[in-house]
């Protein structure tokens, strides 16, 4: 018996989303830690958005493990993110999954936090953490990460011509 496609259309009704996340790496150019890091070695999750109804029951969790899929898959060897400080829920689950809150004293990471305009007040008074979880015992730095941020500083030759 032809139902006239109502079956397909009620099965298509039955399909929710539930969450979406957005990461990229573009963030990262002409900022220090970009250039301190191997290209492709860093991924910036650029957002994370949970449906209010599938909130607070692992669909966050569920995103968080597609992306460290990803980055495995394509040899990211750290993830970054920022959150607000007030969502307490997306804190303790990015602190649960093992990421940990950048030295906001760091001026690599100051710098990187100003060039995305979420510095502290930047967006309507709102603060926000970096947070970054390192996928590999050890990530690879091309300059140190504790040498000193010099500003106009030629580090392509290791000298100024």
């Amino acid at each position: 018996m032809d139902d006239g496609g109502a079956a397909e259309e009620e099965e298509e009704d039955d399909e929710w989303i539930l969450g979406s996340a957005e990461c990229s790496v573009h963030e990262f150019e002409g900022t220090e830690l970009g250039k301190r890091r191997p290209e492709g070695a860093v991924m910036y999750v650029t957002e994370v958005a949970v449906s209010p109804v599938a909130r607070r029951c692992g669909t966050g969790r569920r995103l968080m493990k597609g992306i460290e899929e990803l980055a495995t898959v394509r040899r990211v060897e750290t993830l970054y993110l920022h959150v607000d400080v007030t969502n307490s829920a997306a804190c303790a689950m990015y602190d649960k999954a093992g990421y940990e809150q950048v030295d906001k004293d760091n001026p690599i990471f100051q710098e990187f936090t100003t060039s995305l305009n979420l510095q502290d007040g930047a967006t309507k008074g709102r603060k926000h953490f970096l947070l970054c979880k390192n996928l590999v015992e050890s990530p690879t730095w091309l300059i140190p990460q504790n040498y000193p941020v010099r500003k106009n500083e030629k580090a392509e030759l290791g000298f100024v011509v």
